[in-house]
């Protein structure tokens, strides 16, 4: 959080001016009085619960006045340079909606931030690799690295420039999810309006990706299941009938046969971290997968509207 503030602060404004909102979605570690005092520059809020990155961002939307929302992960570094290109950008090309860039960690490794909507052929890892070697020549050429702006169906969720008027008119990221494919549907809610999804190649912001949630086992175990159980929320969403069903009984068969062995070596061999770390999402997934029928709902129990 302090490098990406850090980099925020030092914007000259020269070329555009901006404001900073910060959500701290009741972290309880003590340091919101400790960046309030630092960055006097920024206004904070804390947010009721942690409940989740959708609500943390429409905290944050509802409290900006800006003519453009910048969302933005706490563990990303951005450029004024880059922010000001994003911003040349959206506005300069009609119909585009929602606009991220390519990003990279401080080790200067690329990310993938973007991917396929999920269907029957993209919902696993194996569907993917079949999927991209069949249109192999079609994805190459949709997602040319010489080409300055690509289309993707969506993209991450951690760099996401929009309108504020198009922001209201989708109706804000969908708290349904707690954590992850937020970001997706948000693009498919985008797409379904006739607008673009578009990500820039040419503009990179540094993200350290994955910091908070791989603290310990459990933590990594808890994160990894949210991605699961939000596909399926995703699925609901978007897919109703037999296509639902179907698509539903893909992942979680794909999930629990994929991940079984290793779950299953995690119990005698726990003091391997990996191994330990299957073993604790296989048995959130089997309870999630349990219990599914009896709430009427595939929303995480995390999500604020779990209980509406």
């Amino acid at each position: 959080m302090k490098n990406c503030l850090e980099a925020l602060e030092s914007f000259s404004e020269e070329h555009f001016s901006y404001e900073v909102n910060v959500v701290d979605n009741y972290s309880n570690d003590g340091k919101l009085d400790e960046f309030q005092r630092r960055f006097t520059k920024f206004r904070f809020h804390l947010n009721t619960g942690n409940n989740g990155f959708s609500s943390g961002c429409n905290l944050g939307a509802k409290v900006s006045s800006g003519e453009y929302l910048l969302f933005l992960n706490p563990d990303t570094i951005a450029s004024e340079e880059s922010v000001f290109g994003l911003l040349n950008t959206i506005r300069s090309i009609p119909g585009m909606t929602i606009l991220s860039c390519t990003q990279k960690n401080s080790r200067g490794n690329e990310e993938g931030p973007y991917g396929f909507f999920p269907t029957l052929f993209t919902l696993s890892g194996i569907l993917r690799a079949i999927y991209r070697k069949v249109k192999k020549k079609e994805l190459e050429e949709r997602f040319s690295p010489e080409k300055e702006i690509i289309y993707p169906d969506w993209v991450s969720g951690s760099v996401v420039m929009i309108s504020k008027q198009q922001f209201d008119d989708l109706g804000g990221w969908n708290e349904d999810y707690w954590l992850y494919y937020e970001d997706v549907d948000l693009c498919k809610r985008a797409t379904d309006k006739g607008g673009k999804v578009a990500l820039h190649n040419r503009i990179s912001i540094i993200h350290n990706h994955g910091g908070a949630t791989r603290i310990n086992p459990r933590v990594t175990a808890l994160t990894k299941s949210e991605v699961i159980i939000s596909r399926h929320v995703y699925l609901s969403r978007h897919y109703s009938g037999l296509s639902a069903a179907g698509l539903h009984f893909v992942v979680m068969t794909s999930v629990l046969l994929g991940k079984l062995i290793p779950a299953f070596f995690g119990l005698p061999f726990f003091f391997i971290r990996r191994l330990n770390q299957y073993t604790h999402l296989y048995r959130r997934l089997l309870a999630y997968y349990f219990l599914a029928p009896f709430r009427g709902t595939w929303l995480s129990p995390r999500s604020v509207n779990y209980k509406k």
